[in-house]
């Protein structure tokens, strides 16, 4: 079904089909993209995103922006997966991984002549400051063994997003230099205190307006943009827990979570 050859379309299409798969439950994880179906370029990678998302029937409610070989990207993340975080207990699968994160969501839809002159030092008159928990599932059997385009064209691992409530006003000054800690059961689990991990943010938020600018996507009011963890990745203990992410003087973000699995 997947066999391909050097053509870039057939590429994409194959690897598209293969993910999709994947996710629907109807393969297993594989070790990476088989020879013949791994993009050879960021492009491609980007591309077997939005063919894997055509192929499933999702929308775009938000992205994960970051970098890869350097250069810095913008995934879009599923309107299925991505929601506010409710008192309601998660179930997550086996081998589930947690980031805690900080993101923006959008106050306001941008057509596309604001979009186009879209400037980061504009955003914090536009979207709010959010904490959000990133869950990861890869399609990759072990992810870290897979290569970087491998993992773009599978969007950076992401599984499903929960995010709390607006934090108050905020300027880039509060996110490139931010405190937060991650508990499990009240037991401290990671902590960062210092510079954003991705600084500079204004580079992400440039790449993530000129991908959608690229793809014809208008960003709606209630999309996020995350910008990646702040503590790593790290597992969600297999017996389940209250996950609670605190970022100083702004709020927390608490999780209940399931035995994974259940």
């Amino acid at each position: 079904m997947f066999q391909t050859d050097a053509n870039p379309e057939s590429r994409i299409a194959g690897a598209a089909a293969l993910l999709a798969d994947i996710r629907r439950g109807r393969r297993e994880p594989c070790p990476g993209l088989p020879e013949g179906l791994a993009p050879a370029s960021i492009a491609e990678a980007e591309a077997i995103q939005l063919a894997t998302y055509a192929a499933l029937g999702w929308n775009i409610a938000g992205w994960k922006v970051g970098r890869t070989r350097g250069q810095a990207i913008a995934c879009p993340l599923p309107g299925a997966t991505v929601a506010p975080a409710t008192d309601a207990t998660l179930h997550l699968p086996i081998g589930c991984a947690m980031e805690l994160e900080v993101a923006l969501q959008l106050r306001q839809g941008l057509d596309a002549t604001l979009l186009a002159a879209l400037q980061p030092a504009d955003l914090p008159a536009m979207a709010d400051a959010v904490i959000l928990f990133e869950f990861c599932e890869s399609r990759f059997i072990d992810h870290r063994q897979a290569s970087d385009l491998d993992k773009l064209a599978d969007c950076v691992t992401n599984g499903s997003c929960a995010f709390g409530p607006a934090t108050g006003p905020w300027s880039w000054a509060d996110l490139e230099t931010l405190e937060m800690r991650l508990t499990v059961d009240g037991i401290e689990v990671a902590r960062h205190a210092g510079p954003h991990g991705a600084v500079p943010l204004a580079e992400l938020l440039a790449a993530w307006r000129d991908r959608c600018l690229a793809i014809g996507h208008l960003p709606r009011a209630g999309e996020v943009i995350t910008l990646g963890s702040q503590t790593g990745m790290l597992p969600v203990p297999a017996a389940g827990g209250l996950l609670v992410g605190e970022w100083a003087g702004r709020g927390n973000l608490a999780c209940q979570v399931a035995p994974l699995g259940s």
